[in-house]
């Protein structure tokens, strides 16, 4: 239409009014490009949001998480490392995996199941027999925390495993390691052992200590720098000597010495009498502070006097506390174990098995903990129905000694799975705190069985919160609980929840570089449009303009 008035206006003016009429189009139509092309620029900001600013679940999180909500990139993670959040620092540290390490870690996409991954947490959520196991450190603060690790498989039960991105590196003490980006959990292919004191130390762990500090004697050992005997001048005595029955008639004497600022022991001489008679003499040359001497009493009854003599550079030493006098009669065996005396504080019955020693291997506590949960609401077995809303539900803990000595025992549940789509009703006179829920400490005897119950009732409206992202098991509708064996309650979950997460899982997952590309794409095509009109109407203004002049 433009170029057909254009060619022929010189041979008819006349349709100059129609070039009017069409330059009054060419401005509503200016018009209705540019408010398509501001609507087209909101819409493409409001996109940018969303690819900058994605969306996030909102249970993307759990209370296993090391970080909560995960990291964004390693330098974030070596952050928290920093800040020692919920004592990872610690933990590595114990482990023996260094910021430098983790610092090397490359990311990768891996398989729980095909890559056979460990998965460390903060909380308990399996049971022993499904592979969870604790570790215990001490903190930087003095406090003790248990972490808790588990086959990374237990959290997803799809036959091919689940994957992850994880930053993958190797510790020289540890190994392979990885940093979960979705949790900040740790992940490992083995377990290490229990930590240890360091070196320099002395205890067993966490109870580790600086070893004492000594002093040297001119001529003797060492002894603690606060004792008494680093002073003064040259001083020697007998000091103690011990009698300790062992068996087969065999008497253990242990003499102990003391010399001090330069005095020497030269010689340690056992005199054993029998019914006042000497029966047997035992000299022993020796410079240390003590010395032992097994006597063989060869079970011949009577009452037996032993004095120990010390020789020193001062002179030989006696005295009262190094002269013992004991009687033996007949030995009597232990009735459990021939090897010992009756009179031995270790000849004691088992609890459970008065037959057996109270140190045999078949004496101990042996714990079997089960649990059931019955649908009070509809009187069936909790896990062969599916819990409605308002349903209650009783749990029954069962902890048995099936072993033959007693042991102390506290009975520990947790709820964190449980609460997400209950609460507890009647805590069985428990204590429920953090999510978790406990009750004192017991003595289980052998053969002893005792029960605990709670009530929980499920929440009047389910909840359609979507399933968690690094917690698969998280609002996936089913109540999964454990205690000794696992229960698993199905959850009658709202019919708009099973439909966004099926739908959700089908959807293509397109991303930042293919939104943007479309609606750069929409951009430009509307942005021609809007040129193309503001061009035309310009050349109809200058042709109008040249028409008027007389110009063409």
């Amino acid at each position: 239409m433009f170029r057909k008035l254009i060619s022929n206006i010189a041979f008819s003016p006349a349709l100059v009014g129609q070039l009017g009429f069409y330059a009054k189009r060419l401005r509503k139509e200016e018009t209705t490009r540019r408010i398509g092309l501001i609507f087209t620029v909101l819409a493409l900001v409001v996109q940018s949001f969303a690819v900058f600013s994605p969306p996030e679940s909102a249970n993307a999180s759990s209370p296993s998480n090391f970080i909560y909500g995960g990291v964004t990139s390693l330098q974030d993670y070596l952050n928290h490392y920093d800040a020692n959040t919920n004592n990872i620092r610690d933990l590595y540290n114990t482990l023996g995996i260094t910021r430098q390490e983790m610092a090397a870690a490359k990311l990768q996409y891996l398989n729980s199941k095909r890559d056979g991954l460990i998965s460390w947490g903060l909380t308990s959520h399996f049971s022993y027999a499904q592979g969870e196991r604790t570790y215990t450190i001490k903190t930087s603060s003095g406090a003790m925390r248990t972490y808790y690790n588990r086959p990374l498989t237990l959290w997803n039960s799809a036959p091919s495993g689940s994957n992850y991105y994880i930053y993958v590196g190797y510790s020289a003490k540890l190994g392979w390691f990885g940093l979960m980006k979705v949790c900040g959990n740790l992940v490992t292919k083995t377990v290490p052992p229990p930590p240890q004191c360091p070196a320099g130390t002395v205890g067993t762990y966490p109870n580790c200590t600086p070893p004492p500090k000594m002093c040297t004697i001119p001529g003797k050992t060492t002894i603690t720098a606060d004792d008494a005997r680093c002073k003064y001048e040259p001083v020697a005595r007998c000091e103690r000597l011990s009698v300790t029955p062992l068996a087969n008639n065999l008497y253990q004497l242990d003499g102990k010495a003391y010399v001090d600022h330069g005095a020497t022991i030269a010689k340690y001489t056992y005199v054993i009498k029998r019914n006042g008679i000497v029966v047997e003499t035992h000299p022993a040359s020796s410079t240390s502070d003590t010395n032992q001497y097994v006597f063989d009493s060869k079970g011949v009854e009577g009452d037996y006097t032993i004095e120990l003599v010390v020789q020193t550079s001062l002179g030989e030493m006696r005295g009262d506390d190094c002269t013992k006098t004991f009687h033996i009669a007949a030995p009597e065996k232990c009735p459990q174990n021939p090897s010992l005396l009756k009179s031995d504080p270790e000849c004691q019955p088992c609890p459970g098995d008065a037959t057996l020693w109270i140190k045999d291997q078949k004496c101990k506590a042996s714990l079997v903990e089960t649990k059931t949960a019955q649908n009070t609401t509809q009187g069936k077995d909790a896990t062969s129905v599916v819990a409605k809303p308002s349903d209650r539900v009783v749990y029954s803990l069962n902890i048995e000694n099936k072993g033959l000595a007693p042991t102390s025992v506290s009975i520990r549940e947790e709820l964190s799975d449980v609460l997400e789509y209950s609460s507890v009703i009647d805590n069985g006179s428990g204590t429920l705190s953090n999510k978790v829920l406990t009750w004192p400490t017991i003595t289980l005897k052998p053969g002893e069985k005792q029960t605990r119950m709670f009530t929980v009732q499920v929440f009047n409206t389910i909840p359609a919160m979507g399933e968690g992202v690094s917690d698969k098991t998280s609002y996936d509708c089913k109540i999964t609980n454990t205690f000794g064996n696992s229960v698993d309650i199905s959850v009658d979950c709202p019919v708009q929840k099973k439909i966004i997460e099926q739908t959700v899982s089908q959807l293509p997952h397109t991303g930042p570089a293919e939104n943007m590309l479309f609606a750069g794409s929409i951009l430009a095509v509307v942005s021609y449009f809007y040129a193309r009109s503001r061009q035309m109407k310009k050349e109809v203004r200058l042709i109008r303009r040249e028409l008027n002049s007389g110009t063409i």
